[in-house]
């Protein structure tokens, strides 16, 4: 190594042009980025349940809505109101993503006609409304909450329109014009978006603006960390330099392949900053020390690649194949997020081993180092650290037993964790897009929508016993708490008997005579009203499958876990009769969860099994690489325990901790035990080269740790809760790697020593 790195920097003119112009070439690449807003990215497309979602908005269409919450404090029972409702209609029926023949409004669903001219007219027509919205089965309680002060105007939009992002900006912009010019006109009534296209936008956007914000950001705080680390202005440049083309590299290759930018995967520039800059710090570091006893910067930096390289190359590997356990994940936002870093981590490590000792030597010191005061501060820390080391392996006993028990206590936890893919609780609570969906859960009955999709042969829905067997399912649900509203073809169907029968409540029923169900069917079908266009939302054409809309108040994903769990013994009524029974709708975050889960599972598993195997191959013991690895991974476990106290979710932010943990935290330990490798080999007895290991390597060790953790701490800037709470768990959790690397490790490797030299 020493000699290639010797061949550099002779030809490090060529180097250094060659990388510029490899990197421009990435950075072009820049321009072709694209961003999706969608929670769905975090399921493959040949998910059988995205699938059978797909299958169920091609025969029903889309159950993506755009919700215009309309607000007044006086009631919405005026002409104003009226008339802003009936012009917003209109607006939106121009708008090519939205199905005009499907929003619904209280105007629509009362069949409200605009009353002739006179203010006694309008009182009567907006009095006769009012008892309509109040008294009328399927209206009571859905559009208009019970104060009569605010109402909703639902707009279904395309299936497709989630599947582009140019269409989605702008079905929103054209819906936020509408939105700012009936404003304006209506100042007294307050307008607000919501919906998951207005979510969907909102959380692309927000990317948008955590891109500009956090990079930056994180960028100066990597460059004070390294000159308070390295105390030296130019030598802080050489890591961040890198590091910061370590980030063109992996984005450059994101927009050659057109991969769109998911949520999770916003946070890159910052994970890498954090971790890429940690092979420099310990390669400049090192070569400071050895220019600290007379070495020229060349021979200083040939020296140190010459000691570290085996480490650097070990460190990386092991994080960057972390972050590769992601490959095996059947989201797509998790595959690429990993894959994607493997590849930023990879080529940080390039740059740290061939292209730091090019830059690094033209490095000439504004003084000597051996005037620094500050290696007088760095020699008391090393006797510190010394002092500390040899308590700890004094009482190495107690330490394993109370690791054992942080162990035990962190599996426990990590059984606990709650898995949430709301997408709403994504953003903070004073986010407007969410306080407006957390008003409508309040007010309107929510936003989440389950579909429980029935399927049978052609004609199944036609059957007396069928549709009487969907009312009672609805009577069941609609008795639970968590459920507003559910609408069916059973409810269509009754509706237009209890018209036909004067609107009388006791006939808003399912008919007893087949016969005469049969012909309510063909007045349905064959009938040009509003309300029977609306048919096809709940049963197909041939009727062999229907479906059940279920408005639930709490999008809480186990708010509908309990759901499902308590209904489905009512669902084995359909069951036995032959029919299948299968879930859409925003049933695929629960779909997502359980994605989730699975691949944090595997990625844990995966994870150690691949730092097990490296570390047993390198140091040609399973024995040694257990040892090396056991600390990160309790210290990566306790950090469950820790979300499990402070109730933070697993969601397609939080699922990659594991991966981190494992993959930057084993650099600790590994860092310990090939400095105890090279002492020994120089000659020094185990227990003062362990001691010393630990002492040479704690200064670094914990300058990473806090410069990873600082890195992290940055995401406390993003808009997103989520993002949040992956950022300090991970900060924290370069905390507690680098402890128990420093402290527990010693104890585990110097019992093992005493064991065999008492087997001898």
């Amino acid at each position: 190594m020493t000699n290639i790195i010797d061949l550099l920097i002779r030809h490090r003119k060529k180097v250094l042009f060659s990388g510029i112009i490899i990197t421009i070439f990435w950075g072009i690449n820049l321009i072709n980025l694209s961003i999706d807003g969608s929670f769905s990215s975090v399921l493959p497309e040949t998910d059988p349940d995205f699938l059978f979602n797909r299958s169920v908005e091609e025969d029903f269409g889309s159950s993506d809505e755009v919700i215009i919450l309309i607000k007044n404090q006086e009631g919405i029972y005026t002409k104003d109101v009226i008339e802003l409702i009936q012009g917003f209609s209109e607006g939106l029926a121009l708008i090519k993503d939205i199905e005009e023949s499907k929003v619904i409004s209280l105007l629509t669903l009362s069949g409200f006609e605009t009353p002739g001219a006179g203010n006694s007219s309008w009182n009567e027509a907006l009095t006769e409304l009012s008892i309509f919205m109040k008294t009328d089965p399927l209206a009571a309680g859905t559009l208009v909450n019970s104060e009569g002060t605010t109402t909703v105007i639902m707009a279904p939009v395309s299936g497709e329109l989630a599947l582009s992002e140019n269409r989605l900006r702008s079905l929103v912009n054209q819906v936020e014009n509408l939105t700012l010019k009936y404003q304006l006109e209506y100042p007294g009534t307050e307008i607000l978006l919501s919906g998951h296209p207005i979510v969907n936008a909102e959380i692309m956007d927000k990317m948008a603006n955590d891109l500009y914000l956090l990079f930056p950001i994180a960028v100066l705080a990597t460059a004070l960390m390294l000159l308070y680390i390295l105390r030296s202005f130019r030598g802080m440049l050489i890591p961040l330099l890198i590091t910061l083309m370590s980030v063109i590299w992996t984005f450059g290759l994101k927009g050659l392949l057109r991969s769109p930018l998911t949520i999770t995967e916003t946070v890159i520039p910052v994970i890498l900053i954090s971790i890429s800059c940690a092979d420099g710090i310990h390669i400049v570091s090192e070569a400071f020390h050895f220019m600290h006893h007379g070495m020229s910067a060349r021979k200083a930096i040939i020296r140190t690649i010459g000691d570290l390289w085996k480490p650097v190359v070990l460190t990386s590997l092991t994080t960057a194949l972390g972050f590769a356990s992601f490959a095996f994940s059947s989201g797509q936002s998790l595959r690429n997020m990993g894959l994607f870093l493997s590849f930023g981590v990879m080529s940080a490590m390039l740059f740290s081993l061939f292209f730091i000792p090019v830059l690094f030597s033209w490095y000439k010191p504004s003084k000597k180092h051996e005037e620094r005061t500050h290696y007088n501060r760095q020699y008391r820390l090393l006797k510190k650290i010394e002092k500390a080391t040899v308590f700890f392996i004094r009482w190495r006993i107690p330490v394993i037993i109370a690791s054992i028990l942080v162990l035990g206590i962190s599996v426990g936890g990590m059984l606990n964790i709650n898995t949430d893919t709301d997408e709403i609780r994504y953003f903070k609570a004073d986010n407007p897009v969410r306080q407006t969906a957390e008003m409508i859960e309040k007010e309107m009955g929510g936003l989440s929508i389950l579909q429980i999709v029935l399927e049978g042969e052609e004609g199944t829905f036609r059957d007396l016993s069928m549709l009487k067997s969907m009312a009672v399912l609805q009577r069941k649900l609609e008795t639970r708490a968590e459920v507003s509203q559910s609408v069916s073809l059973s409810d269509t169907v009754s509706y237009l008997f209890y018209t036909m029968r004067d609107r009388n409540p006791d006939y808003f029923i399912i008919p007893d005579n087949q016969n005469f169900l049969n012909r309510l069917i063909t007045i349905i079908t064959t009938g040009d009203d509003n309300r029977s266009s609306m048919l096809s939302s709940y049963v197909t054409e041939d009727f062999s499958r229907a479906r059940i809309m279920v408005r639930i108040n709490d999008s809480n994903t186990r708010v509908m876990e309990t759901l499902l769990r308590d209904i489905d013994g009512d669902l084995d009524l359909f069951r036995n009769q032959g029919l299948e029974v299968g879930f859409a709708g925003d049933y695929l975050r629960l779909s997502n969860g359980r994605v989730i889960v699975k691949s944090q599972l595997m990625s844990l598993s995966m994870t150690l099994g691949i730092i097990l195997l490296v570390l047993s191959l390198i140091y040609r013991s399973f024995l040694s690489g257990l040892i090396v690895a056991l600390p990160v991974m309790i210290a990566v476990l306790f950090n469950f325990s820790v979300m499990w106290v402070f109730k933070v979710s697993l969601n397609p932010a939080t699922a990659i901790i594991a991966a981190v943990g494992l993959g930057v935290g084993i650099d600790y330990s590994i860092h310990i035990f090939s400095r105890l490798q090279l002492l020994r080999r120089k000659g020094g007895s185990f227990q003062s080269s362990l001691v010393n290991a630990v002492a040479e390597s704690a200064r670094g060790i914990l300058s990473n740790a806090l410069s990873v953790g600082i890195g992290f701490l940055i995401l406390l800037l993003s808009a997103y809760r989520i993002i949040n709470d992956m950022g300090w768990i991970i900060a924290l959790t370069m905390l507690t790697t680098s402890l128990a690397s420093l402290i527990l490790l010693p104890c585990l490797l110097s019992l093992r020593q005493r064991k065999e030299t008492s087997a001898q």
